[in-house]
């Protein structure tokens, strides 16, 4: 079907990334234009393939409590992260493991390592541009509710709980 039938007309198809299977990358431009005239088919085709996927799982006791800071203990994994990823072009998994922490830190947390390695990442390699895939799982299915929170001793904090002296 060509909107001009007398002359024809330009169609563009593009791959959504998203469509792909985990792990896999386009390796064809996302984007392809073809010219449609009356009775000829169109052929796309796109490439796509696996990449070497480099997973990194953390959790709360990574980090400094309430903040986004690493422990000093940590620091020296992400060195080892990177020569890790200088083997072979590789897709980064960073996974979360939540458990009572309040949801915008898990986030901001999340936010800060991945802002911290691709920073690291292109210090060392500008030209190649490093794919960081992020994921939060919550030990509960969910995050808490902001008044069933527990402190770090198990207590309930703040909330509706009538506590007796």
């Amino acid at each position: 079907i060509t909107p001009a039938e007398g002359r024809g007309s330009n169609f563009m198809l593009k791959l959504d990334d998203r469509t792909l299977p985990s792990g896999f990358r386009s390796s064809t431009r996302p984007f392809q234009i073809q010219r449609a005239t009356r009775g000829k088919a169109l052929h796309f085709s796109f490439g796509a393939s696996i990449y070497r996927v480099v997973g990194l799982d953390v959790a709360d006791a990574v980090f400094v409590p309430g903040s986004t800071e690493m422990r000093p203990q940590w620091r020296p994994r992400v060195d080892l992260l990177m020569s890790e990823l200088d083997k072979a072009p590789a897709v980064l998994r960073l996974s979360y493991l939540a458990d009572v922490e309040d949801p915008r830190l898990v986030d901001r947390r999340v936010k800060h390592l991945t802002r911290m390695i691709s920073d690291a990442w292109q210090a060392r390699d500008p030209e190649y541009r490093l794919a960081i895939e992020h994921e939060v799982f919550w030990r509960m299915g969910k995050p808490p509710q902001k008044d069933k929170r527990l402190t770090a001793d198990g207590r309930s904090q703040g909330g509706d709980e009538d506590e007796s002296p």
